[in-house]
């Protein structure tokens, strides 16, 4: 196998993905830019990432029709509709394909070779491509059922690997000479996950909790259920198994973090920590409906509980998470207060109001009801005061209600205001800005004068951090490394002077 796998890889000169994809050999301008964006090499590139991306969401929208609308709706304009939105994926996905055909001699590895469009056709990628294709071109000639069909036309969700595989690459070039254990904790644990493979799984897992609340949601609709039984459990099963695949892998991975170092008690460390108790309570309907006979509604509570996995995968959810713990003192203070308040409320109203209504104020934690629904100035109407002692009362709690109600908003508010500005990226400066700092800033004049700018102005302007970050993200762990040491010793060396 390992043989096939080397002849084939001989004559397709297609690479394992840790290196860069090559620059382009020859050709005009025009081809050149073509061929970066069509063969999507750089995944900094802006163009390469709309097309992936429009390409992505058209394919997502054609699997969407087929599956759950081209069955379930005979009319003739909806199956127009999907006819032509199938069509234009075709077309597009088939455009894709010959320009990178027409394309393959700027390929550098097929330079001086022959039959540079038969190697170029048996790349794995163009393989993906021509499996995606095929069926809709040979269904104009051929009479194909309609539900193999839209099968078959599930396989254009591989078109989410030209998306993907750039990235992929970028971090198998990042991580080179890990082991694969170590790359998993990266890819699941890392700290930078704004970008790389590491955003695009946060990513996967933010879409499978969006869209398991929506099918509850739609589950719910007695007619949709019915209609759409079938379609919910597969979508459900999916959700859960992906789930239940992350839930494990991070077991797997979790021992490279020292904290959970040790094999099975570092694991068992991990098992009750609250991020994976949360993974855990994501997977517990399959536990729940394969072990106990249970309502099908408390399944529906319970994977409503999926939404809690979005404090990891959202930065704006965890902050508001972090001004919780750091104001937790103040919080509870103003909690207090407002627990006496409405203690207080519900007693005097018991006294007052037991007498004259002994059915809504029959006692104290009845009269609590009322006194939680005055304070947060929501009044159903259903329970209110008739005498003028416990009329009085419900205006002098209707008006503490506002600021009992505003503290904690405020404090939160307050709170969540100053994370962001702490969070904040420093302000970019234009050239002119620069020019006119410098001129402000206390140093030697003939240092001023040959460098013009100096280097922290420089590399807060625009042009110069996109620049750095492209440099970076084309470097390999060992060369950052590499850089990181240089620096360090120039710093060093200048401490010294």
């Amino acid at each position: 196998m390992d043989r096939i796998l080397k002849k084939w890889q001989d004559f397709s000169r297609f690479s394992s993905g840790h290196e860069a994809f090559p620059d382009p050999v020859g050709g005009g301008p025009l081809a050149r830019r073509l061929f970066r964006v069509i063969h999507g090499h750089d995944p900094n590139d802006t163009l390469t990432i709309l097309l992936n991306r429009g390409l992505i969401v058209i394919v997502l929208l054609n699997v969407f029709m087929d599956v759950f609308i081209a069955h379930r709706f005979t009319a003739v304009g909806v199956q127009v509709a999907i006819n032509g939105l199938d069509w234009i994926a075709t077309l597009l996905l088939t455009a894709e394909f010959l320009t990178k055909i027409a394309l393959v001699g700027l390929d550098p590895r097929l330079l001086h070779l022959r039959f540079k469009t038969l190697r170029f056709a048996l790349r794995p990628l163009s393989i993906v491509d021509l499996v995606v294709l095929v069926p809709s071109w040979l269904s104009l000639f051929l009479a194909v059922d309609l539900g193999l069909m839209s099968l078959i036309r599930l396989l254009r969700l591989l078109e989410v690997l030209h998306g993907f595989l750039p990235k992929w690459h970028s971090f198998l070039r990042e991580t080179e000479g890990q082991t694969f254990r170590h790359r998993t904790h990266e890819a699941l644990f890392g700290d930078t996950r704004h970008f790389g493979v590491p955003a695009i799984i946060d990513l996967a897992i933010l879409v499978t909790i969006l869209v398991s609340v929506v099918t509850i949601t739609l589950e719910s609709v007695a007619s949709l259920r019915t209609v759409y039984e079938n379609e919910f459990r597969v979508i459900d099963a999916s959700v859960t198994l992906v789930f239940l695949v992350e839930y494990v892998v991070r077991l797997y991975a979790c021992v490279e973090d020292p904290r959970f170092k040790t094999p099975v008690w570092g694991r068992l460390r991990y098992a009750v920590t609250w991020a994976a108790l949360i993974d855990f309570v994501a997977i517990l309907p399959l536990i729940l409906s394969l072990f106990l006979a249970v309502d099908v509604r408390m399944l529906w509570v319970v994977r409503l509980l999926r939404m809690l996995k979005l404090s990891r995968y959202s930065p704006s959810f965890a902050s508001i998470c972090a001004v919780v713990r750091e104001e937790k003192a103040i919080l509870l203070a103003a909690f207090v207060m407002l627990s006496m308040v409405t203690t207080f409320a519900a007693f005097g109203a018991y006294v007052a109001e037991n007498p004259a209504q002994p059915e809504k104020f029959s006692s104290i934690p009845a009269a609590m009801y009322w006194a939680v629904v005055t304070l947060t100035t929501i009044g159903y109407g259903d329970v209110y005061p008739v005498t003028i002692v416990g009329q009085a009362l419900t205006m002098v709690l209707a008006i503490a209600g506002l600021g009992m109600i505003a503290l904690p908003a405020g404090i939160l508010a307050t709170g969540f205001s100053q994370k962001i500005r702490q969070s904040a990226k420093p302000p970019r400066l234009e050239a002119s800005q620069n020019v006119t700092s410098e001129q402000n800033i206390d140093s030697e004049p003939s240092t001023q004068q040959e460098s013009g700018l100096t280097m922290d102005q420089v590399l807060r302007s625009g042009a110069a951090q996109d620049r750095f970050a492209a440099l970076i993200s084309s470097m390999s762990r060992p060369e950052r490394e590499a850089l990181l040491a240089l620096i360090a010793i120039s710093l060093s060396e200048k401490q010294d002077r």
